[in-house]
């Protein structure tokens, strides 16, 4: 049994979406971050303010510039972002002295202490889906997506 080529001709004309590598990972995105979003919902947490949140657990005080470029969102996106999550008590922002332009993001107490209770969360959704794959299966997985992740980054 010869394994079908991505370039080959006949893969080409099938080419159906349910079948595209693309399309798969973006619904595997939208199932996860549905079910991450429904469940930290009770401690009034949004998706798109848990991924700040966990930029910042791990390296907290960043410029608002860093901070947009690590989740992957403009800027303006992020502005009005953290100014709910200022307004929520999560956050402090604070301008630079010597570069006005320059914000500076910093957990409160509150912001730092939802790490305890979301991460749990976010582990579990992440974990449910796993236990249908064997060890090697999954390592497998996990390498085969830090490739195509690479490839697509361009580090290849």
């Amino acid at each position: 049994m010869s394994e079908t080529s991505y370039t080959d001709s006949a893969y080409q004309s099938s080419f159906l979406t349910d079948h595209s590598i693309a399309y798969l990972a973006r619904e595997i995105t939208r199932i996860y971050t549905r079910n991450l979003q429904d469940a930290i919902a009770e401690h009034g947490i949004l998706i798109g303010q848990y991924h700040f949140l966990r930029v910042l657990w791990e390296k907290d005080e960043v410029t608002q510039r860093e901070l947009a470029n690590a989740v992957g969102m403009k800027e303006s996106t992020t502005f009005t972002a953290l100014a709910s999550m200022e307004k929520q008590g999560l956050i402090t922002r604070t301008r630079d002295s010597e570069d006005r332009r320059k914000m500076t993001v910093k957990l409160t107490d509150k912001g730092r202490g939802l790490k305890s209770k979301l991460i749990p969360i976010a582990k579990a959704i992440n974990d449910r889906p796993l236990t249908a794959f064997t060890p090697e299966q999954l390592s497998n997985l996990k390498a085969g997506l830090e490739i195509l992740r690479n490839s697509l980054a361009g580090e290849n």
